[in-house]
């Protein structure tokens, strides 16, 4: 293999994402396909690779500085394209999930039920929770809740895990929310980001409600 070129694990990814299909003119290639490189001088990693015909990888890799005419595709552009086929092509390997934050034990201890609602594919999940005290964001909970832990939920099944919160939601009166974002593993291990979601602890009836619009969000 040459410096340049990318590992067999990498382009099937991208075969498998992309049911090879071009990434710029959408056409169903067969075997008449090409890994390329977004950034040219970039590594041969999967970030860096991005699915062609013959006849695009030749157009992203003539374009002239020197002489411009019409306008080249630029890296952000073809990671954006690329990303919209691999969508196209997976997106129904996502099953429907429903996540609740939900109070079963005792304060601090907070339970977290996700449930496979229906459909063929079992899914992986990386689960990252944030905790918001009043206008200030504590931190990520650590352990599965890290967003790197992968947790595994077979069709039509339900895990409840639970952890808990640190001293400082115990001891405070603040407003306390709980920002989650989950990333779905599908079977073709491509990851699907979905909105982050929050809830509200109500310290008086010992419960939790959602909030449309998480804090991580109203940050940007």
């Amino acid at each position: 293999m040459t410096r340049r070129e990318f590992p067999r694990t990498v382009k099937i990814k991208c075969l498998l994402w992309s049911d090879r299909h071009c990434c710029l003119c959408g056409k169903q290639c067969g075997t008449d396909i090409e890994i390329a490189h977004i950034d040219e001088k970039g590594a041969p990693e999967l970030k860096n690779a991005i699915p062609l015909c013959y006849d695009c990888h030749a157009k992203i890799g003539h374009y002239r500085n020197e002489h411009p005419k019409g306008n080249k595709y630029q890296p952000d552009e073809l990671t954006s394209r690329r990303d919209q086929v691999y969508e196209t092509f997976t997106s129904h390997l996502i099953p429907p999930i429903d996540y609740q934050v939900v109070q079963i034990s005792k304060f601090p201890d907070v339970s977290f039920l996700f449930t496979h609602l229906g459909g063929p594919y079992p899914a992986r999940l990386k689960v990252k929770v944030e905790v918001i005290l009043g206008n200030n964001n504590v931190g990520i909970l650590p352990d599965q809740y890290n967003g790197n832990y992968v947790w595994n939920l077979n069709p039509r099944h339900r895990f409840r895990g639970h952890i808990n919160l640190p001293k400082a939601t115990v001891e405070s009166t603040q407003r306390l929310e709980l920002d989650t974002t989950i990333t779905i593993i599908d079977i073709y291990q491509r990851e699907h980001v979905l909105l982050p979601m929050a809830h509200i602890y109500d310290r008086t009836g010992n419960t939790w409600f959602a909030e449309p619009c998480p804090f991580i969000q109203r940050e940007v």
